[in-house]
């Protein structure tokens, strides 16, 4: 793994220190990686906030904070969706000054979430940890699953964005 690499992902100690820079480097990847599950930017902002508050009471004792972060957003995201499938009012706690003034998405990054969107949930998951540089080992292993799995889910995502992209008129 390159040394670079190992550092986006938070596996050297001084990177793994400073909060702050891993903030600044870290929230519009994590926001992102929360929109390739789905998520509409500000539900992607709230969770990837969340993860970071969650985290810092806890920071010297995290040993992969790029990963854990992403463990720990996803859950925030999902636990969110499934209070807003819940019948009856909640009370709205989301703010628009969350989201992350610095994400500007281009048409084909809106195309992709959009097709990442409408994957069934563990092929979004498994592409979602792969578009952000993560093996195959390390996917598995994230997400409690045999790299066979990981394999599979992966090729059969692919094979699905490949159709609809010729169905639409794509290359």
């Amino acid at each position: 793994m390159r040394q670079t690499e190992r550092a986006r992902r938070g596996g050297t100690g001084s990177e793994r220190q400073d909060f702050p820079e891993t903030y600044r480097r870290e929230l519009p990847l994590l926001t992102r990686f929360i929109m390739k599950h789905g998520a509409s930017p500000q539900e992607a902002a709230d969770a990837a906030h969340e993860a970071f508050a969650t985290a810092y009471p806890q920071w010297s004792t995290i040993r992969y904070p790029a990963r854990w972060l992403r463990t720990v957003a996803v859950r925030v995201y999902l636990r969110a969706r499934l209070r807003e499938d819940l019948p009856g009012e909640l009370p709205t706690t989301r703010a628009e000054s969350h989201v992350p003034t610095n994400i500007q998405l281009s048409d084909q990054e809106r195309e992709v979430y959009t097709a990442l969107a409408d994957l069934p949930s563990r092929q979004r998951q498994v592409m979602a940890w792969f578009y952000d540089g993560y093996t195959i080992a390390e996917i598995a292993d994230e997400l409690g699953i045999t790299k066979e799995s990981v394999r599979q889910n992966l090729c059969r995502a692919r094979a699905t964005l490949k159709a609809r992209r010729s169905q639409r008129g794509g290359v």
